[in-house]
């Protein structure tokens, strides 16, 4: 879909990027889109993943494609494969597209590759006892996004481990100087066996030629991986491993956020980093979500306004009931730094404002949502984007709120994707 009037109102594409089979393609499903805009504004990168699901293991070919609009996505040219694998034992997942903040035919595309032991193995077993291996793949496009180089392994955590939502953030570059490339991602390390061993770690890594070469991995922090459930006890599907990056142009911060267990005794709540020297380094991490002590709140996003001011969004229930025990919604909180603080380097720093709720037509219900691999679902990924110094948040909620979609599904579950603003 696309807007022409800041959001005000928004209309479907005249056609479908062709990713799967509704819209012209070749594949059984498609998942992940990403959207990202050139710095002349005259391109609109769409990345998405398409695949085949209906055979052993991981159920068939799998690939990660590229569309481009050239009209601010009224129209969609032909995708572009730019990696694809024909066995069942492989996945490509977890795409991310960045386009160059300052080079506008330049953009990135990082991606993680689970590789299966046999055609035998059940995906599903890896919670249980992991035997794949998830490197990280990198492309870019120089000719924006006509061709795109081969896809190369730029780190692989080795076996029975594996990286999972990798995602570019991209440093402009002074003069002639290639770009500095920060790749952000969660890191799963099964191995070595420890006693005691938290294998879940967000990590980065750096690239100071434009992608060619890659260090190894920069630790941000531990990340205590933990469920979200309504307050009857049934399970959520959350972005509980999906790190989200961004860099601040008016002072080149980096930052990170997460969903995070470690702050109030396995409750999930949202988790801040940051770096001041490109990444080498990361702050302890400090909670800075406003919910209630009680609630849980999860799946954030994170981006940076013209005024430089940072803006994360999240869900909390903190507004369910014994009566609504699904009740959500959705809410943001912002912090402005200044060379005189610690740059928002304390949880009041944060919450001094308060939340606010962008979900104004009342509260949601994540128990009508569709139940998704073992939880209720409307999706481990937010989006937000900033005009000048509003955000624009973007994020899909459940019934009673959502309607469009109630009518077609089977078993009475829908969500629809919602945008609002905030300043």
């Amino acid at each position: 879909m696309y807007s022409t009037n800041s959001g005000t109102n928004w209309s479907l594409s005249n056609n479908q990027a062709a990713f799967t089979i509704c819209s012209g393609g070749s594949f059984d499903r498609a998942s992940d889109p990403v959207v990202a805009w050139s710095s002349d504004g005259n391109t609109v990168y769409q990345s998405g993943l398409a695949f085949d699901a209906n055979g052993p293991a991981f159920g068939g070919a799998s690939s990660v494609q590229v569309s481009t609009s050239g009209d601010g996505g009224k129209m969609w040219g032909s995708p572009v494969v730019v990696r694809q694998d024909n066995s069942t034992t492989v996945l490509n997942d977890k795409d991310w597209i960045t386009a160059d903040p300052t080079t506008a035919s330049d953009a990135y595309l990082v991606w993680d590759r689970l590789v299966s032991p046999s055609t035998n193995a059940n995906p599903d077993a890896f919670t249980h006892s992991p035997a794949f291996r998830g490197p990280a793949l990198f492309s870019k496009t120089t000719d924006s996004g006509a061709h795109w180089s081969r896809a190369q392994i730029i780190y692989d955590p080795g076996q029975l481990n594996q990286t999972i939502d990798n995602e570019i953030v991209a440093i402009p570059a002074a003069g002639s100087s290639p770009e500095t490339l920060i790749d952000g991602f969660v890191q799963i390390q099964n191995k070595p066996f420890k006693p005691g061993h938290n294998p879940y770690s967000v990590d980065v890594i750096r690239s100071t030629d434009g992608g060619a070469t890659w260090s190894k991995p920069t630790l941000v922090s531990s990340l205590d991986v933990v469920e979200v459930s309504s307050l009857n006890g049934k399970p959520y599907r959350t972005g509980d491993m999906i790190p989200q990056f961004t860099r601040n142009p008016s002072n080149g911060d980096l930052y990170a956020v997460w969903q995070d267990g470690s702050f109030s005794s396995g409750l999930a709540k949202v988790a801040f980093s940051q770096s001041t020297d490109g990444g080498a380094h990361w702050s302890a991490p400090i909670e800075i979500d406003d919910a209630h002590p009680n609630a849980a709140a999860f799946t954030p996003q994170i981006t940076v306004n013209s005024a430089g001011t940072i803006g994360v969004s999240y869900y909390d229930n903190e507004n369910a009931s014994v009566k609504q025990p699904g009740n959500t919604d959705e809410f943001i909180v912002s912090c402005t730094p200044s060379a005189t603080s610690d740059d928002c380097g304390s949880r009041t720093d944060w919450t001094a404002g308060g939340e606010t709720l962008l979900s104004t037509s009342g509260s949601f219900d994540m128990l009508t949502a569709p139940f998704a691999e073992g939880g209720h679902f409307v999706g481990d990924y937010e989006g937000m984007g900033a005009s000048g110094t509003t955000f624009d948040p973007f994020f899909v909620m459940a019934k009673p709120i959502a309607t469009a979609c109630g009518a077609s599904s089977p078993d009475g579950a829908c969500t629809d994707p919602f945008f609002n603003t905030a300043h």
